[in-house]
């Protein structure tokens, strides 16, 4: 439970692997935390009254109704480095849900996900991921579960802070391609499946196939232009990468072994098992 006043973090960054286009549909997702920390500084002013710094309406009220339940009141201010608004909402809600002690309420967890959709599915699920550490795969409603296993492989990322009418993009799809769409979207969902066994298996190849199949298909649907598909086909030697397509942020996925891929225009990461932490 939240006792101190005035606590200090450090929240592992934690990004979709996949299935993130997919989530409104019932199909699962699979999160990573990444070795990039951010420290979070979390104060508590004393109030019978709970006021919390997260701006979707659906996501704070998620938050909300979830620590009413704790018993947990008070006026909690999030302070860091980080500007962008999606982001420091998701490390607002990995604070409050770390101090609450969610992990001692795994019970809670699918309520807590069947409570929002879209961009604060995604934050909440990358939350929830940051907690726990590790890949963890979830679907709405039914909560999560880790993975067991690893993939020794360095990850290069390029985040562009702008999201993807998604939503609106599958509904065309299914518009036009009434007799496709279902079993394309149920071809997506156990793909996402297949990548769990990958990483179980610490299959860094497949796991790389998999990524780019999902983002050849994103892009087929129309989420993704060509010259997206193409950029990140070209990088060799890779596993494979794709688009991240969601309404939280776009953003380039390459997964390569280990330091071998030379891109002085990506951030390189690897995967980590390690969760949020007080420091202090």
């Amino acid at each position: 439970m939240i006792s101190m006043a005035d606590t200090l973090l450090a929240i592992p960054f934690s990004i979709p692997i996949l299935g993130e286009a997919f989530t409104s549909l019932g199909n699962p997702l699979i999160v990573s935390t990444l070795d990039f920390f951010v420290q979070v500084g979390v104060t508590k002013e004393e109030s019978k009254d709970l006021d919390i710094p997260l701006h979707p309406p659906s996501l704070r009220h998620a938050i909300e109704s979830y620590l009413k339940s704790r018993g947990i009141s008070g006026k909690f201010s999030i302070s860091s480095n980080i500007e962008e608004k999606t982001e420091r909402d998701f490390l607002g809600t990995a604070s409050l849900l770390f101090l609450s002690g969610i992990e001692d309420a795994e019970s809670a967890v699918p309520a807590l996900l069947g409570r929002v959709k879209g961009r604060s599915f995604i934050t909440l699920a990358r939350a929830l991921t940051s907690i726990s550490g590790g890949f963890v795969v979830c679907r709405s409603g039914e909560g999560l579960i880790s993975l067991e296993g690893g993939i020794d492989a360095s990850v290069h990322l390029r985040i562009r802070h702008k999201g993807r009418a998604v939503q609106r993009a599958l509904n065309s799809f299914s518009a036009s391609f009434p007799e496709l769409a279902s079993p394309l979207w149920h071809l997506l969902g156990h793909l996402v499946l297949e990548g769990g066994k990958a990483i179980r298996g610490n299959d860094a190849p497949t796991l790389g196939n998999l990524i780019s199949l999902e983002g050849a298909l994103v892009h087929s649907i129309g989420l993704t232009s060509l010259r997206d598909l193409n950029r990140v086909a070209r990088l060799r030697p890779s596993y494979g990468g794709k688009t991240i397509c969601s309404e939280v942020f776009m953003g380039e996925l390459i997964l390569a072994p280990k330091e071998t891929l030379p891109l002085t225009s990506y951030d390189r990461f690897r995967f980590t098992s390690s969760g949020v932490r007080e420091v202090g």
